[in-house]
């Protein structure tokens, strides 16, 4: 067997390539197909078969895409409800692959449709060897089963029963998850990329949790934030994505015009750090730093029935920050300024800026309460130490609760970092209009903040 992992940075997404003396198979693609066909050559192996585990909700996959570019068929759960032709796998049944007998059981809970694909390597034996796990089992977690809010109490007794489903396969099966650390999709996830089912019920604290109503209570407790573009990346999904080479290109539009696109309909996602952001952005921009989690935060906040437009520090950054708004269903980037903010400027147009200020000198003017502080990192990084006096709010939520802080000012926002700090400064700018005071971003963040040695309240 030749096998192949594949890390998708910024959604912690992994798919999987894997082949026998004929054929290769591909599991959970992403929407980037170039990267499985370049395997498939090094390994000289046609691509032959696409297994989805489930309909994948914090990004789009690339299951059309790759079946369009290798004539390969589309394997998954009946309980899809897939519109696009597939093979509609029943519960258990089995089908062959080159020297591999591959077995599909049911397993919902973070899904309705989720389920788990074993492998027997016919060349090795006649038991499973691995498991391609989707989001039912991660490694340190399961999947969340919150995504579907009307049906979480019933998800998580799926979950609860999918799990026992489990204990029937030998400890020794290698357990390949869809998601590591930085997925919304479970609550505590590890580092780790993979591991076996073995280690699983020794260490996995969900997996361990006794009884099914008890299993429910702490599974639903505590999860993290779930994403506006969750649900509608599941349907696009389940309908069949839209194929990337049939999309028109982004193309280069001049300041004049980009300004006038702007001030219609348009929306602009400035990509650029947070130094230049700061220093003189597009009035309105969305600050969706690609030095950030950009592809989960824009399918979070940008609409999805917008145009959008892009301004880019180079050329050099338009393929991937396409790339990183495609994969989160984020299709219609019209184009990207020409010359970027340098050629806005030349012409005299008006800017927006967001000032830019430091650790040190946040600690010293928040103790002498002269600014509010708004920590924007995820409820679980705040329960895990903050800044005394700060309050929280998840970057994305800024859209909806702007209104609790027109008016105080200086206003600074920080994160871990700065990224989604940046982000949430940007969109209090835009919502709050000309009369609000000073906005402020904090370098560094919390992680500068508790390095420096400055105090902070350490929750769970």
């Amino acid at each position: 067997m030749q096998f192949r992992q594949f890390y998708t940075k910024g959604l912690a997404h992994c798919s999987y390539a894997f082949g026998g003396k004929k054929e290769c198979i591909i599991v959970d693609p992403s929407r980037d197909i170039e990267q499985y066909l370049e395997v498939a050559r090094e390994w000289k192996l046609p691509i032959t078969t696409i297994i989805e585990t489930h309909l994948h909700a914090d990004f789009v996959s690339g299951h059309m895409e790759l079946a369009a570019a290798t004539g390969a068929r589309i394997y998954m759960s009946k309980a899809a409800k897939a519109d696009f032709e597939h093979h509609a796998l029943e519960d258990g049944e089995r089908f062959s692959v080159d020297q591999f007998s591959i077995e599909m059981i049911d397993t919902p809970g973070h899904t309705p449709e989720g389920s788990i694909f074993f492998v027997t390597d016919n060349l090795r034996g006649d038991k499973p060897v691995l498991a391609f796990t989707g989001d039912t089992l991660l490694v340190g977690d399961v999947g969340r089963p919150d995504l579907f809010p009307d049906l979480k109490e019933e998800l998580a007794r799926d979950l609860y029963n999918s799990l026992q489903r489990l204990y029937n396969y030998a400890d020794n099966v290698e357990v390949y998850p869809a998601h590591g650390a930085g997925s919304l999709c479970g609550r505590s996830l590890s580092t780790k990329l993979s591991t076996t089912w073995g280690t699983e019920r020794l260490y996995n604290g969900a997996v361990n949790i006794g009884s099914e109503e008890e299993f429910k209570v702490k599974l639903l407790e505590g999860m993290p934030e779930a994403p506006d573009h969750f649900s509608r990346c599941s349907e696009i999904n389940r309908r069949g994505p839209a194929l990337t080479d049939k999309l028109p290109r982004p193309k280069s539009i001049a300041a004049e015009k980009f300004r006038k696109l702007a001030a219609k309909d348009h929306v602009v996602v400035d990509t650029r750090d947070q130094l230049t952001f700061g220093a003189a952005h597009v009035p309105g921009a969305y600050g969706l730093s690609l030095m950030g989690n950009y592809a989960t935060f824009a399918g979070w906040v940008l609409p999805p029935d917008k145009p959008l437009l892009l301004v880019l520090d180079s050329l050099d950054d338009l393929e991937p920050a396409v790339r990183g708004l495609q994969s989160v269903g984020l299709d219609n980037v019209v184009g990207y300024m020409a010359g970027g903010m340098a050629a806005w400027a030349t012409l005299g147009f008006a800017t927006a800026r967001l000032e830019s200020i430091s650790v040190e000198e946040m600690h010293d003017r928040f103790e002498k309460g002269e600014l509010t502080l708004v920590d924007t990192r995820l409820k679980s990084e705040w329960d895990t130490f903050h800044i005394d006096g700060s309050i929280h709010c998840p970057a994305p939520d800024v859209r909806s609760r702007y209104t609790e802080w027109l008016g105080k000012e200086p206003l600074a926002f920080i994160c871990n970092t700065g990224n989604r700090s940046l982000l949430a400064a940007s969109v209090m700018l835009n919502n709050a209009g000309s009369g609000q005071g000073p906005v402020m971003n904090v370098l560094g963040g919390t992680s500068t903040w508790e390095a420096m040695g400055y105090p902070v309240v350490r929750g769970k």
